[in-house]
């Protein structure tokens, strides 16, 4: 947990966040090589979070070379996946059994990191508005969508109890700030305003999301820090750090 040093500043509660990336929207195999180059420029990773849309098409055999070219490195890394709209249903029982990915589906888990435990917890997200292809073939999600904040808060609050910090990932973008740069007409496909109230009132201490190529990488909502993770908008793996404030204390 976080501090004061010896002239009252705070001083970052680090062995939580300590190697902890995020990446998404790796599409593999199209950003296959890309990905690749992103993994050679770190070398402390222990935890990465895959933020959705790992594979492209739902096409499981490409979840491979992604997470050999993770363990090759780092043989003790911990992967953490979301399921992006790119893992189809049908396709996320052949994910499943590949080894090495951990996916969180509206759940938890906590990564118990020694001097510090972080809960990491998982959802595809929501959306303000269901695209043209779930309105035609999935408009139930209409309602997933409407009650999804509500159990992410409940979620976040169970974590909180069981760990010293708490990340909340989903693939859909969970704030406006980082979507900007997107056609302003998409935005309710992109992202929910119902999950971007939930990061200021749930507050957790950090939170990650994928989706949006074109928007920018990082913004403060409710002075929760939130990364947009996506591959072709960062072109690396992002560092994760929690926010800092008087509340880490309590």
């Amino acid at each position: 947990m976080g501090r004061l040093s010896g002239d009252g500043t705070i001083v970052a509660p680090r062995p939580c966040w300590d190697g902890v990336y995020g990446v998404s929207d790796i599409h593999s195999p199209r950003y296959l090589g890309l990905y690749r180059t992103a993994l050679s420029g770190v070398d402390d990773l222990k935890i990465l979070i895959l933020a959705g849309d790992i594979i492209d098409k739902g096409r499981h055999q490409w979840l491979k070379p992604v997470i050999e070219g993770v363990l090759s490195r780092f043989p003790r890394a911990r992967l953490i996946g979301v399921y992006g709209n790119e893992e189809y249903e049908e396709a996320r029982s052949s994910l499943s059994r590949y080894p090495g990915v951990e996916w969180l589906d509206d759940s938890y888990t906590v990564v118990d990191k020694g001097s510090c435990r972080l809960a990491v917890v998982g959802t595809t997200g929501a959306l303000d508005r269901l695209t043209r292809w779930q309105r035609r073939h999935k408009p139930e999600l209409a309602e997933v969508y409407r009650r999804r904040p509500r159990v992410l808060a409940g979620l976040i609050r169970e974590a909180r109890s069981a760990a010293d910090a708490v990340v909340l990932v989903s693939h859909y973008a969970l704030s406006s700030a980082t979507i900007v740069g997107e056609p302003r007409g998409v935005w309710p496909e992109l992202y929910s305003r119902s999950m971007e109230r939930l990061l200021a009132e749930a507050r957790p201490d950090a939170a990650v999301h994928g989706h949006a190529h074109r928007g920018r990488p990082y913004a403060l909502v409710g002075g929760v820090p939130v990364y947009n993770v996506a591959l072709p908008l960062t072109r690396r793996l992002t560092r994760i750090v929690g926010r800092v404030g008087l509340d880490s204390f309590l």
